[in-house]
């Protein structure tokens, strides 16, 4: 490009100068000279690159045509950034980016995006504006830039340590309560929904509407990361479908990707594109290719979990089946015991009572022999008259002697017995078949446990009730402690 003090050559001096030798033009003149001054400068087009600012698409009678500024993409001085108008008239935006363009689907312009692009001067007179008219974009330069952005900022990010924060938030398995970012009634939302909704699972979706293309994405899902962040949920979705490496640039700026990898919660990110992995997915704590893809991998959590609980039911309940069957049997081989033990230990008694009988039977009349012995002599040796009368006496104090410990030696016996028969009485209450043979039963709890305490029954409780053939199965309605005071009165 000539300097630019070649644009304007110094003229030659009009015949007629009037002040100090100057020369007087008119508006068109100037407007002329300028035309001819960018021709001779600029007499084919040429490259040109600068980041877009401001990309406007015409409507009404200029539909169809693009208006935007090209500025210096890495000033020295940001506050003096040079900038330059651009056009891209319909016919070119068609042949470029219509429907059969020849970038179409791999290539769109954008704000932010460094672009380089064939231009040629454009001098409006009737508005004295100058602008440069784009024939042709260069997408590989666009995209080298988005690359070399891109792979420096992984550099930097991984030296920080920033790459595997997210990752290390705890996730809860299954996340239920989730928030998600995304554009709202786009593609990547109904996806969303879609899979979510319809599962069956209790799934809590907060939504948070945001940007996902354009110079404004970055912002918009920077604040929304803020907002769900402070919520209670358990992990943020942030989806968007798929687009030209450009369509999803924003994915790798700077201020997106920091916020994703310091924010509070587990980040899924669900960006649609099948090749490249933006920054944002590296940062996130787990990415996938697709919205549906994250929203699909969160209901299979959800299914496996429910089959954990359901496998863990299954056991438990064959777990209690089985200790239930073996307490049964069990209790049933201990009432057996208790009631051999009950028939022994009262034969036992019965035998003991019968000796202790048999002991002092023989003891009472082994008394009652020595003092007849004792009684016989002592009468042999008094013959007086005086000495018979006393000894008639204690005969007849001895026969009454005989005659209470003979009763009193029977009441012994009966209460011995009466006492025996009593223990025998209490041996075959303890006894439980005897028990439920009268009518009885009593309650056992799923644990196994005998029920002793109304009150400890809680209502809808499922007990088990021991008759004298067999168990019936109940559950609770109601529970009605009996009044202690009424009972003991």
């Amino acid at each position: 490009m000539p300097p630019v003090d070649d644009l304007f050559p110094e003229l030659p001096p009009d015949d007629d100068e009037t002040d100090g030798g100057a020369e007087t033009l008119d508006v068109r003149q100037v407007s002329e000279r300028l035309a001819r001054a960018l021709e001779r400068t600029f007499p084919e087009p040429f490259w040109l690159v600068g980041e877009a600012s401001g990309l406007a698409r015409a409507r009404g009678g200029r539909a169809g045509h693009w208006y935007f500024k090209l500025v210096e993409a890495e000033p020295e001085d940001p506050s003096a950034r040079a900038s330059l108008d651009v056009i891209m008239w319909k016919f070119t935006v068609a042949k470029l980016f219509g429907a059969r363009g020849r970038l179409r689907g791999n290539f769109e312009p954008a704000d932010g995006a460094v672009l380089r692009v064939r231009v040629k001067p454009n001098y409006y007179a009737p508005q004295g504006r100058l602008s440069f008219v784009i024939d042709d974009v260069d997408p590989s330069f666009t995209l080298g830039d988005l690359e070399r952005r891109r792979r420096e900022l992984l550099t930097k990010l991984s030296a920080e340590g920033a790459l595997q924060r997210n990752g290390l938030r705890e996730l809860v398995d299954p996340p239920l309560r989730l928030g998600l970012i995304t554009s709202v009634g786009s593609a990547a939302y109904a996806d969303v929904c879609k899979q979510l909704l319809p599962s069956g699972f209790g799934f809590q979706l907060t939504v948070c509407d945001a940007r996902t293309q354009g110079a404004d994405a970055a912002r918009s899902v920077v604040a929304a990361l803020r907002t769900l962040q402070r919520l209670p949920l358990d992990a943020i979705l942030l989806v968007r479908g798929g687009g030209s490496r450009l369509d999803l640039a924003a994915f790798d700026e700077e201020r997106m990707a920091r916020a994703v990898a310091d924010c509070a919660l587990p980040v899924l990110a669900g960006i649609g594109h099948e090749i490249d992995r933006s920054v944002v997915d590296e940062v996130a704590h787990t990415s996938f290719k697709t919205p549906t893809a994250v929203a699909a991998w969160i209901v299979e959590r959800a299914e496996a979990a429910r089959g954990a609980v359901e496998d863990g039911f299954a056991w438990l309940r064959e777990f209690v089946g089985t200790r239930l069957a073996t307490e049964h049997s069990e209790l049933e081989q201990l009432a057996g015991s208790l009631r051999r033990a009950t028939r022994v230990r009262l034969a036992e008694e019965q035998e003991a009572l019968g000796r202790v009988s048999r002991r002092f039977q023989q003891r009472a009349d082994a008394m009652l022999a020595r003092a007849d012995d004792a009684v016989h002599a002592a009468r042999r040796r008094l013959v007086s008259g005086p000495a018979i009368e006393t000894l008639g006496r204690l005969d007849g104090r001895l026969l009454d002697a005989r005659e209470r410990l003979r009763r009193h030696a029977e009441r012994g016996l009966l209460r011995q017995s009466e006492r025996l028969d009593e223990r025998a009485q209490r041996l075959r209450l303890l006894d439980p078949a005897q028990v439920l043979r009268r009518g009885y039963a009593y309650l056992r709890r799923e644990n196994g446990a005998v029920l002793m305490d109304a009150a400890a029954a809680t209502r809808g409780e499922r007990l088990r009730a021991v008759l004298r053939d067999g168990e019936l199965e109940l559950e609770t309605v109601a529970s009605h402690p009996r009044d202690t005071t009424e009972a003991e009165s």
